[in-house]
């Protein structure tokens, strides 16, 4: 069977929903993308993510599955929003598309600023047992990330403007809206 339809967050204000609703439950997916996993990111977005930042973003095409009587009656690939986000030390990500411009200098040229991720600590889920309730609930830790931003000045090369360290979370919605 061929993959389902995408639904896709197709501007920053419902992306950040959906953000918001990812965090808000441990070890759910949603359906609702918060990009589309193969083309651009939306322009209302405050950094470019190339489709090679789906796995930071925990965006997954798995094989799902409907069984019958313990049987598979259908098969199918779906594309997976989860929240267990996971940018790397050493990624740099930029402020818009520079992915067909040859050189550096070209690229430093048609941006304004961009990101240097220097260490990077992911989002991470278990199980606990609630001591009160004895009920098992998850928890997420929504690990860390330590960048800086660079402001690129056509006259003078290249600037620092700023260092942070944000949670996971809130550097995806950094990525998204630029609110830190």
């Amino acid at each position: 069977m061929e993959a389902k339809p995408l639904t896709i967050a197709d501007d920053a204000h419902a992306a950040e929903k959906v953000l918001h609703g990812l965090t808000q439950q441990p070890g759910k997916s949603s359906a609702t993308l918060l990009k589309n996993p193969a083309g651009s990111t939306p322009e209302s977005w405050h950094l470019w993510l190339p489709p090679h930042f789906n796995a930071a973003l925990d965006l997954r095409f798995l094989q799902k599955q409907k069984t019958k009587n313990k049987e598979v009656v259908q098969s199918w690939k779906e594309w997976v929003q989860g929240s267990r986000f996971q940018f790397n030390e050493g990624s740099i990500l930029y402020d818009r598309d520079v992915s067909g411009l040859p050189s550096w200098g070209e690229k430093l040229a048609a941006i304004d600023f961009y990101i240097l991720i220097h260490a990077a600590r992911p989002v991470t889920v278990k199980g606990v047992q609630d001591e009160e309730t004895g009920r098992r609930e998850m928890r997420r830790n929504p690990g860390l990330v330590s960048f800086e931003i660079v402001s690129a000045k056509p006259d003078a090369g290249v600037a620092n403007a700023a260092s942070l360290t944000l949670s996971q979370d809130a550097f995806v919605r950094f990525a998204i809206t630029g609110q830190r």
